[in-house]
C-alpha cells in the first residue's frame, strides 16, 4: 500500500493536515455568515429580511448540524470513516453552492441546512478518525489542536468578509459563501490518499487489511512486535465492547 504521501510519517502528517483543514472549514462555516448580514447587496437580494427571518436563516445551519450528527450515529459505522468524510464534504460542497447561488430566502435556507448536514457528519467523524490513526502519545494534543483550528477558521472568515466588503456588489457575499468549497475540496483530495481506520476494519472482519494499514501508517513490518501488540489490544477492546453490548 503506497500513495503520493509515501509511508509512515508522510501519511501521519497527511492525516493530521486533512483533519485540521476539516476543522478550519468548521470554523469558517461558523464565522462566514456573520460578516455578510449587513451587506447592502445581500439585504437587497433577500428583500431586507426581518430580524425573525434573519434569525431563521442563521440558525437553520445549526439545525442541519444537529441532524447530521444524529444521522451519523446510525450510518458512520456502516460507511466507515473515509466514506463518511467524503459524504460530509460532498454535502458541504452542495450546500455552499446553493448558498452562493441563492436568489431567495428558501433557496438560501436549504443551502445552509445541507451545509449543516455535512458539518454535523464531519465534526462527529474527524476526531475519531484522527484518534484511530495516531500514536497514543500524540493523541491528546492532536485532538485538542482541532479546537484551535476552529478558531483559525473563524478568524479567517471574519477577515475574508472584511476584505471583500470593499469589493461591493454580489461578490462581497457570494464569494465568501462559495469559498467553503475550497476547504472541502482540499479534504477530499487528501482523503483519497489516506487509509481507512484500522479499528473500523478490525470491527468489520477485515483483519488483514487493518494490519496492512497499520504497517503503512507506521512504516513497520507485519511481524513487528509493536504491530502485533496493537493488533491484540484493538481486538481485545472490540471483543470487550461486543460483550458489553450483548
Amino acid at each position: 500500500m503506497k500513495t503520493w504521501l509515501g509511508r509512515g510519517k508522510g501519511v501521519r502528517v497527511g492525516i493530521t493536515i486533512c483533519c485540521l483543514i476539516a476543522f478550519v472549514l468548521f470554523g469558517y462555516d461558523q464565522g462566514v455568515f456573520g460578516g455578510i448580514l449587513q451587506n447592502e447587496d445581500w439585504l437587497n437580494q433577500f428583500d431586507h429580511p426581518s430580524d425573525s427571518k434573519t434569525g431563521i436563516i442563521v440558525s437553520c445551519y445549526n439545525l442541519g448540524c444537529l441532524t447530521g450528527c444524529i444521522i451519523n450515529f446510525f450510518t458512520a459505522d456502516k460507511l466507515g470513516r473515509r466514506m463518511t468524510i467524503w459524504v460530509a464534504m460532498a454535502l458541504v460542497i452542495i450546500g455552499a453552492t446553493l448558498q452562493a447561488t441563492a436568489y431567495n430566502v428558501p433557496h438560501l435556507v436549504i443551502g445552509r441546512v445541507v451545509t449543516g448536514f455535512g458539518t454535523g457528519m464531519k465534526t462527529s467523524t474527524v476526531p475519531m478518525y484522527q484518534s484511530e490513526l495516531c500514536e497514543a502519545k500524540y493523541r491528546g494534543r492532536l485532538i485538542a489542536s482541532e479546537s484551535l483550528f476552529v478558531g483559525v477558521g473563524i478568524v479567517f472568515a471574519y477577515w475574508f468578509d472584511f476584505g471583500l466588503s470593499y469589493a461591493g456588489g454580489a461578490m462581497a457575499w457570494r464569494l465568501p459563501l462559495a469559498f467553503q468549497i475550497v476547504f472541502a475540496l482540499l479534504v477530499v483530495v487528501l482523503v483519497f490518499a489516506l487509509p481507512d481506520s484500522p479499528r473500523w476494519l478490525f470491527q468489520h472482519g477485515r483483519r488483514d487489511d487493518a494490519i496492512a494499514v497499520m504497517c503503512y501508517v507506521y512504516d513497520k513490518d507485519v511481524n513487528d512486535a509493536w504491530i502485533i501488540e496493537q493488533t491484540k489490544a484493538i481486538e481485545a477492546a472490540i471483543e470487550l465492547e461486543a460483550e458489553a453490548q450483548s
